[in-house]
């Protein structure tokens, strides 16, 4: 069984790349619109009982709870530390678990193709962004899930693949428009906000 974990800071502290086109309060109210998103998409891919949320915000917990998500504390220390919690708090709940890595600014994701992406062979599953260089969403099976090193950030998608070759895994690349475009630069909100009325019609 896959189990989908999405990591979410706190509300007011996201996409603060986008200061230059939105106000504080915007930028809020578009974490939420994305998180509520990802919830969606990710609760039909599979169910919700294999979805895990990392957070240390109050709302976002709530939100969670609405769409029937598990909550894990995020203690602190940046992204892939939160991955780390998440991690082991799923691998107590039982051994043969696979995981599957999936960030809130993928505004193009589908159910359809997020579950395959949690259905695919292989170890290491990574869907690099647009650029090739980050990594939108990363898949490991049960054999890797356990130890594979999470290193998210600059350059994310060579240093998983690297990981992948270290621990005697092929890294399986999947290239998935949908969820190789995300949300993390004004340029990038440009392409999408314009053409997106879910969003335009919820209040910017």
């Amino acid at each position: 069984m896959t189990v989908i974990l999405i990591p979410c800071k706190n509300l007011d502290r996201g996409k603060s790349r986008l200061a230059g086109c939105l106000t504080p309060r915007s930028r809020r109210a578009l974490c939420e619109f994305f998180l509520c998103r990802t919830l969606d998409i990710a609760t039909q891919a599979v169910t919700p009982r294999q979805v895990r949320l990392v957070t240390s915000d109050p709302r976002v917990e709530t939100i969670a709870q609405d769409y029937g998500v598990a909550v894990i504390p995020d203690r602190g220390g940046g992204l892939n530390a939160a991955l780390e919690s998440g991690r082991q708090h799923i691998l107590a709940e039982g051994a043969g678990q696979a995981g599957l890595v999936l960030p809130i600014d993928l505004p193009l994701a589908t159910p359809a193709e997020l579950g395959k992406v949690a259905s695919a062979a292989g170890e290491v599953v990574i869907v690099p962004d647009e650029a090739r260089t980050g990594t939108n969403v990363l898949r490991l099976g049960a054999t890797a899930f356990p130890r594979f090193r999470f290193s998210f950030g600059v350059r994310s998608y060579a240093a998983h693949c690297a990981e992948a070759r270290a621990g005697g895994f092929e890294a399986v690349t999947v290239e998935a428009p949908s969820l190789a475009f995300d949300v993390d630069r004004p340029d990038q909100y440009r392409r999408w906000a314009p053409e997106n009325p879910a969003w335009n019609q919820a209040g910017r």
